[in-house]
């Protein structure tokens, strides 16, 4: 599992056009050369094959005939009725509109791997909260429909070439037709908070089994795989040499990784059902919520599905139901958890923020759309254990951005699957161990303070990097560009690069 980078000195670089129509002016013996500009697309959902979306417009309500003789209180809650009641009539319209949409351009199809797909979240649907009485026994109040989809969706639903992608839909009780908008949502890629993960000096990853109840037992086999891998990836754990030795008392599996020069430790708990009698089933659950109260990252692999909580076992059947999940013991510290199971977009997140203890400004969480089939988990696990403890060749820790991380998971062969991550919007842009090195002079990447942050040939000479993920972060007069053209290598982050090529404090 603990795989090193390559030598990063044997780079190949980009050099190509771009808007500034400058070329980089000759530059010191570097690591790494400095590629021309050339612009990208905005990109600003935190899954590499999926966005969300608002569907928003207005819609209308009749009041009854009594509606002025009431008092303001009542006028309120028979306003509340009549537009929730309304609502969900206007969603269904709109709707059945987009899945009709969808279904044309899939050729009918309703297979898994369509090219383009829709997905909703429970309680998709919400009225704003003004609400206009307009005369003439009417109210207007506006509406969003949130929902998940493929990357182009909106050049489907809202195909017109305009600043603003609309379409006009008849819904039923309305006198003209609803002026629809469609909005892509506008998170952008941003890295984990690493720095809090790493804090204590323990960088500590529960990793939970559910229970399975197919024939071919997919979660013995996985939770196999996975601890032999971590064996034969160099975690060390003395008192396991096999799956067989691993008991719910077990000790972690540990390695040391190097933080800004600093050690620290990672470890990683593995539990599963098999680890006890059916007569100690509670055991799984104590484990599990140990782990959401104290762990840095908790990944749960395992039968889910709109609203069906963490199943820890079918023999017999044991779990942690969502109801629970407001009332569980969670920190106020940072942390990732990776629901990987069906659905667990639909309604994870939100009863999970049902806690009051857990908000976006403290936790990440990943969650897959679609159906999940049992091949994925080997991929997840291995995805999540290795980029999110990699290290270069003097042991950094290297970090990854989470499209990069996503990018390992949402593949040609998982097409239909659909991962992404939830929270980015308050994650750093810039790397989190050492944000602060652009343009400072430097031999060797280590100069650069920790991992991830690249030693450039500047004109005059060598200068920092630092990794990036947007051209905003990186501030007034540089760009977030990738310098490595290696499609092997499209996880090393981009850097904070002087739009002019030339850092004052080397220049010469």
């Amino acid at each position: 599992m603990r795989r090193a980078l390559v030598a990063l000195t044997a780079l190949t670089f980009v050099a190509c056009g771009g808007e500034d129509a400058v070329s980089p002016p000759p530059v010191a013996d570097a690591p790494h050369a400095l590629p021309n500009f050339e612009d990208a697309k905005a990109d600003n959902y935190v899954s590499t094959n999926a966005r969300e979306y608002l569907l928003k417009g207005a819609a209308h309500v009749d009041l009854p005939a009594d509606f002025d003789t009431l008092d303001n209180e009542a006028k309120a809650s028979t306003l509340d009725r009549l537009v929730q009641s309304r609502l969900s009539t206007v969603a269904r319209s709109v709707r059945s509109h987009v899945d009709g949409v969808i279904r044309g351009v899939n050729d009918d199809s309703d297979d898994s791997d369509v090219e383009y797909f829709t997905f909703y979240k429970r309680d998709a649907n919400a009225a704003e909260p003004a609400v206009i009485l307009e005369g003439e026994g009417r109210a207007r109040f506006d509406f969003a429909i949130e929902l998940v989809g493929s990357y182009y969706l909106m050049s489907k639903i809202a195909p017109e070439q305009t600043s603003t992608r609309r379409f006009d839909l008849t819904v039923d009780g309305e006198d003209s037709p609803v002026d629809i908008v469609v909005e892509g949502t506008p998170s952008t890629d941003a890295f984990p908070k690493y720095d809090a993960l790493f804090a204590d000096g323990v960088y500590d990853i529960g990793l939970h089994f559910g229970g399975d109840y197919n024939e071919g037992r997919f979660d013995l086999e996985t939770a196999k795989w996975t601890v032999q891998t971590l064996l034969d990836g160099g975690w060390a754990n003395d008192a396991v040499s096999s799956f067989e030795d691993l008991t719910i008392d077990s000790p972690p599996f540990t390695r040391q990784m190097l933080i800004e020069g600093k050690v620290i430790e990672a470890r990683i708990t593995v539990v599963h059902s098999d680890m006890v009698d059916p007569s100690e089933e509670s055991k799984l659950s104590d484990a599990m919520k140990d782990s959401l109260a104290n762990k840095d990252v908790v990944i749960y692999s395992g039968h889910a599905g709109p609203g069906a909580g963490f199943i820890l076992d079918y023999q017999p059947r044991h779990e942690i139901p969502t109801r629970d999940f407001a009332t569980l013991d969670l920190p106020s510290k940072y942390q990732i958890y990776v629901f990987d199971g069906c659905q667990t977009y639909r309604t994870y997140v939100d009863d999970i923020l049902t806690n009051p203890n857990k908000t976006f400004d403290n936790l990440d969480i990943v969650t897959t759309v679609n159906t999940t089939p049992f091949s994925v988990g080997y991929q997840t696990i291995w995805e999540f254990v290795y980029w999110l403890t990699i290290t270069d060749g003097a042991g950094n820790h290297y970090p990854i951005s989470w499209k990069d991380i996503l990018r390992g998971l949402n593949t040609k062969d998982f097409a239909d699957v659909y991962y992404g991550v939830h929270g980015v919007d308050n994650d750093p842009q810039l790397n989190p161990h050492a944000p602060d090195v652009a343009c400072q002079p430097c031999a060797q990447d280590s100069d650069c303070g920790a991992g991830g942050n690249f030693c450039l040939g500047y004109s005059g000479g060598a200068a920092c990097g630092v990794a990036c993920t947007t051209d905003t972060a990186c501030g007034e007069g540089y760009r977030c560009g990738r310098i490595n053209s290696d499609p092997e290598q499209w996880y090393l982050p981009q850097q904070c690069i002087r739009r002019d090529y030339t850092c004052p404090a080397v220049a010469q």
